[in-house]
């Protein structure tokens, strides 16, 4: 399955119109150099995809987790759901993977039940999910399905994939120094992707990916920007669309 996802990835066709599928990363936890969870105090507010974090008085380093989710749209008639998509996860400034818990996280251990009361029905969520470029550079990064797989329709979850809302599917732990006047971020460039058809195969004609950004300041005094409480800590990421 990985390299016909991966092969299929690469064959898509620009001037078809097709779904288009978004990669957006979310933070949602940060810990200091202990790895004690200090979201509620460090976080300071959010303006846009760009997050205002309060320096650490010891100035020691914090790490950041941010979560990786998607959403597919625009599918058209003979696009039925989420098949794949290729990924690269950039950093700039001065974030850089964390020291203890680097690469990608993937989801791991979790599955769906594609047949309902029928017997034999559990099955891995993901088909592929893992870094297959250079392994721990986050480059070459694949999340896919297995649509030939699949059971019937209205009972496998993995249909629905992205249609409804967000689809976790992983993490990564980021390194970012407590210090104010510290600027740096994390987006993702899409590298292509595929929606599956009612003969529940791969299709890659045309499928666009798109990947959110977010971008980190440490200030020295709590910000202009808007307050987020806990329950705000989600970041819907601007989008910056490529295509194969």
């Amino acid at each position: 399955m990985r390299f016909a996802a991966i092969a299929l990835i690469a064959l898509c066709a620009s001037s078809v119109q097709a779904a288009v599928i978004n990669i957006k990363p979310s933070l949602v936890k940060v810990f200091d150099a202990a790895f004690n969870d200090i979201t509620s105090t460090a976080i300071d507010g959010i303006n846009g995809n760009s997050l205002f974090l309060n320096p650490d008085a010891a100035g020691g380093t914090y790490t950041l987790q941010v979560d990786l989710s998607f959403t597919i749209g625009d599918l058209q008639p003979t696009e039925l759901g989420f098949g794949n998509a290729a990924f690269n996860i950039g950093l700039d400034g001065q974030m850089t993977q964390s020291a203890a818990a680097p690469g990608w996280n993937p989801e791991s251990g979790k599955t769906v039940d594609k047949n309902g009361a029928a017997p034999g029905g559990i099955v891995d969520k993901w088909a592929d999910n893992g870094d297959y470029g250079v392994s721990g550079d986050l480059q070459g990064m694949v999340i896919g399905t297995d649509p030939p797989g699949f059971g019937p329709v209205d009972i496998d979850p993995r249909r629905a994939f992205g249609k409804n809302g967000d689809e976790y599917f992983g993490t990564v732990f980021l390194d970012f120094p407590g210090v104010a006047g510290s600027t740096g971020g994390i987006y993702i460039e899409g590298a292509g992707g595929s929606t599956y058809d009612a003969n529940n195969k791969l299709v890659a004609a045309g499928t666009t990916v798109t990947g959110g950004a977010l971008n980190f300041q440490l200030i020295p005094e709590p910000s202009s920007a808007v307050l987020m409480g806990l329950s705000g800590i989600l970041v819907v990421a601007c989008g910056r669309r490529l295509r194969c």
